[in-house]
């Protein structure tokens, strides 16, 4: 007789081979080529990091993912080492366009405030990626327009939301594009555009009779935002799929891509 817990960790033992497997295949199917940017430009200073990060960093979608001798990985993986501190997601060029990533070990020498910076990188992606799949933390949002949002109010339906404050730049630069996401989906009555905001309604109400934005408007979501979802960068976006899980974490792109993928369930 096998007890539980063990038939449990040989089922868990089992899907952990027929993933590496499958990812091992996968990898097959494409060939590396160098880095996209050499690692000792990376880590020159913190400006070159953020313009690596800018042009070439996508931890959030799907992607191919190697250890430091080319041994395929999961993304959990390579996120939890990135997260870890001293490795760098060193993005590699691929014959077919796929996204892959390589683990490459920091040297001594690279400066303690690249290495904090890319450590907190890879820390609030991993966080994302661990938000996949659960369900957003119980909430009962009311919009300035007295519209309420809740687990029963939005069953069935994909919600997207925003995250952001009125002082915060970036997330008002990105408004525009989010108007035409909301005129994009205005005949689908399943798709929800929610945002959350950190200010009161006396700002924000001012700051909408000012800017357009065609998201609902919730406010005073500080505390839900900081110590319920524990989301600490602006702006930053989330997808709620119509099974009321959470399919996406990530910035604006992202979100637009797994909209139209779960818009076409």
């Amino acid at each position: 007789m096998i007890n539980k817990g063990i038939k449990i960790k040989l089922i868990l033992a089992s899907i952990c081979t027929l993933l590496v497997l499958f990812i091992d295949a996968k990898a097959q199917q494409v060939k590396i080529g160098k880095p996209v940017v050499e690692p000792s430009k990376i880590l020159d200073d913190v400006m070159h990091w953020l313009y690596y990060d800018r042009d070439y960093l996508r931890l959030s979608e799907d992607f191919i993912a190697y250890d430091q001798t080319l041994k395929p990985i999961t993304k959990d993986r390579l996120l939890e080492k990135v997260a870890s501190g001293g490795y760098l997601p060193l993005r590699l060029i691929s014959d077919n366009g796929s996204i892959i990533y390589k683990l490459y070990k920091m040297p001594v020498s690279t400066k303690p405030d690249i290495k904090a910076v890319i450590k907190d990188y890879g820390a609030t992606r991993y966080k994302y990626y661990q938000k996949e799949g659960k369900k957003l933390p119980h909430f009962n949002f009311v919009d300035l327009n007295g519209k309420k949002y809740n687990e029963a109010s939005t069953k069935g339906k994909i919600v997207v939301f925003k995250f952001w404050f009125v002082a915060c730049l970036p997330c008002i630069q990105e408004m525009p594009e989010l108007n035409k996401l909301v005129a994009n989906y205005k005949n689908r009555k399943d798709i929800l555009f929610v945002s959350l905001a950190l200010d009161d309604k006396k700002k924000l109400r001012d700051f909408l009779k000012k800017t357009k934005f065609d998201y609902a408007v919730v406010p005073d979501q500080e505390s839900y935002i900081s110590n319920i979802l524990k989301i600490n960068a602006y702006p930053t976006h989330l997808i709620i799929n119509k099974k009321g899980l959470i399919a996406k974490v990530g910035d604006a792109d992202l979100i637009f891509k797994e909209l139209k993928k779960e818009a076409a369930l």
